[in-house]
């Protein structure tokens, strides 16, 4: 009787190590689905300022994203990414691809991101191009937020003005501004150089800010070229991610 209960104990015990070994492997399996399903809510979207490159592909930890390419001066605007394991890198979109950026940061789950390429890749400026976050807390009720990105290469400090209003003075070039609030309705935003603020060199005409979203104005180009670096500007909606996510 006794060796018989001690067999029982002995089986039971065997029983109960592989059922939680067996639980163990499905936590595990949950925990790695998690993480990748994670990343899906981290949106990012290619803003490609820089003029004398051609296409560009985007590559995840070392593999190539999509068949898109990202070309200047077009703004690819938000998709998400299927990994946050870095490093993330623009290459050529050639036949052999070459690496022209590289960003080894990891970027944070359930977060948006736009990764502007600035500068010039003739004298390496493109070098600084950069990932900035668009995440920001809501704004007061009635407003939006908005912020200015100077990515003209080789133009001096900017500034810009809503409906004649002083709203961010002195950006140069590579910078962004905090986030603004401006209460919601139509403008005209008007840029000019820092030191010449009677004279408009840019203007953006009819532009809508809704009650509770954010955007971000940039700019491209040089100041005075009338050619193919001809200075521009844009406007990115940044969806909050509070409201995306209802």
């Amino acid at each position: 009787m006794t060796d018989k209960h001690k067999s029982r104990v002995l089986v039971s015990f065997f029983i109960a190590i592989v059922f939680a070994m067996f639980a163990c492997g499905i936590s595990s399996c949950g925990k790695g689905g998690n993480a990748s399903s994670v990343g899906l809510n981290t949106g990012i979207q290619i803003v490609n300022l820089s003029s004398d490159i051609q296409g560009l592909y985007l590559y995840q930890n070392f593999i190539r994203y999509s068949a898109t390419t990202y070309t200047y001066p077009n703004s690819s605007g938000y998709f998400y990414l299927s990994t946050l394991t870095p490093p993330l890198q623009l290459r050529t979109a050639t036949l052999s691809p070459v690496i022209l950026l590289q960003f080894d940061s990891t970027l944070k789950a359930n977060s948006k991101y736009t990764l502007f390429v600035t500068g010039l890749r003739k004298d390496s400026s493109i070098a600084n191009s950069f990932i900035v976050s668009d995440n920001t807390s809501l704004p007061t009720i009635g407003k939006g937020k908005l912020r200015f990105v100077h990515a003209s290469v080789s133009s001096p400090a900017l500034d810009l003005r809503a409906n004649d209003t002083l709203a961010i003075k002195g950006l140069t070039f590579n910078k962004v501004s905090d986030y603004v609030e401006l209460p919601a309705g139509n403008y005209n935003f008007t840029i000019t150089k820092t030191t010449t603020p009677k004279v408009i060199e840019k203007t953006l005409t009819n532009i809508t800010i809704l009650d509770g979203r954010a955007y971000t104005i940039y700019t491209q180009g040089v100041v005075g070229r009338a050619d193919s670096l001809a200075f521009g500007a844009g406007v990115l909606t940044n969806n909050l991610l509070s409201k995306t996510l209802q």
